[in-house]
């Protein structure tokens, strides 16, 4: 290993050892034609690959230092580090790279290294422990998350680990889990973050993950009685899901928020635990939502890959994780421009077969497709609780309705 390999020495320097790079799982480099080519088994499609990135694909192959990387295609490409970084962030997006520990850590190395704080997210099954790094992207990643029980460090194996490859603004960021990991930019590390933390959440083969908001009466009961139960909020991108939840959970009605965005469902018992990932609010909301979020404002501003500009923030009022029956599934429809300025929400029977279609239309089961045991097991979560679709344009309206559906 390279001195520039070397970690800066001292207990909080937040540094990590350069991971070793390499080609991800299901890549298979290829020479046709004497070209260079590489399959990517996860989309199935054949890429050229031109001089500078048919160099990468062959440095990759045995494993490179990202030191020694940059060393590398600056002799053989000319390709300054800021050029090999982008390239680096590139295909660890497109999951074309993977990042390895250093061979003289492994992975127990990076998960072991000082962190501030070591949190623990609940998702189904699994806990999933979330080590951040010291200094100033620790504490702003960690701000999202402080929702969450902390833990501690010694003897916790597991979960995502983030680690700073250096200490500028424009030097990368590696997100490991127990398995591999990627790099990102700084700026873009707390998406990554998310992603790594979600690709743990969905590995679970006997989960139907669901895309829903799930909100819980803050007094629970027996599971007998409806106060053991939940409210799951579905809709297309844009209904109003994160916003709507966040304003629930921040009122004081009487309902807490358990998840916004998954909800897992387990077909052998018939139940769903909404998973605590922070909430994502987009920039169009951030002034409405102020008022029920303090602190909004000071959490950083993040460009996600879409273009979207949004802030991670932590969960209001947030509910303990616990598998739970459903009592209702409301289907949520914002309607844009002023035919409902002015009037109440308006809900609607909708029926549990199109209620289905519509869960089934943005869940995601563990390799691909949904098994006969899954199927029939949201067919009677879904039959057994109250369906509706509800109509509204402003989320005060539809804010008033839940807590009347409480009631």
């Amino acid at each position: 290993m390279s001195g520039s390999d070397v970690p800066v020495d001292g207990p909080d320097c937040g540094v990590a050892r350069s991971p070793v790079l390499r080609l991800a799982g299901g890549v298979v480099p290829l020479v046709i034609a004497d070209r260079p080519v590489l399959f990517v088994e996860a989309t199935q499609r054949l890429n050229a690959l031109n001089g500078s990135a048919g160099m990468l694909v062959a440095l990759l192959a045995d494993g490179i230092g990202l030191a020694e990387l940059r060393r590398e295609l600056a002799a053989q490409c000319g390709l300054a580090p800021a050029e090999v970084d982008a390239l680096v962030v590139e295909w660890s997006a497109q999951r074309v790279m993977a990042a390895d520990p250093g061979p003289d850590t492994g992975l127990t190395g990076y998960l072991e290294q000082p962190s501030a704080p070591l949190l623990s997210m609940r998702a189904g099954e699994r806990n999933i422990p979330i080590r951040f790094p010291p200094g100033s992207l620790g504490r702003e990643l960690a701000a999202a998350y402080r929702h969450l029980e902390e833990i501690e460090g010694p003897g916790t194996i597991g979960g995502v680990c983030v680690q700073a490859m250096g200490e500028g603004p424009d030097d990368l960021v590696g997100v490991f889990d127990d398995q591999a990991g990627i790099l990102s930019a700084r700026h873009a590390a707390a998406p990554a973050l998310r992603a790594a933390i979600v690709d743990l959440v969905l590995a679970q083969p006997d989960c139907v993950a669901l895309h829903a908001a799930c909100l819980v009466p803050a007094r629970e009961g027996s599971p007998e009685e409806f106060g053991s139960r939940a409210i799951l909020l579905i809709g297309a991108p844009g209904a109003g899901k994160s916003t709507l939840a966040a304003m629930v959970a921040a009122s004081g009605g009487g309902l807490r928020l358990a998840g916004d965005d998954i909800v897992l469902f387990d077909p052998r018992r018939g139940l769903v635990m909404g998973v605590p990932l922070p909430l994502t609010i987009k920039s169009g909301s951030w002034d409405r939502l102020a008022p029920a979020l303090p602190g909004l404002a000071a959490l950083p501003p993040v460009l996600r890959a879409d273009g979207q500009w949004l802030r991670y923030a932590p969960l209001p009022s947030c509910a303990a994780p616990a598998w739970r029956k459903v009592a209702a599934i409301v289907d949520l429809r914002r309607t844009d421009g002023n035919r409902l300025d002015g009037l109440p929400a308006q809900a609607m029977p909708q029926s549990p077969i199109d209620c289905l279609g519509r869960l089934l239309e943005e869940g995601f089961v563990h390799g691909g497709h949904c098994t006969p045991t899954q199927i029939r097991g949201l067919a009677l979560m879904v039959d057994n609780a109250e369906t509706c679709t509800l109509h509204y344009a402003e989320a005060e309206q539809a804010l008033s309705w839940i807590e009347a559906l409480l009631a």
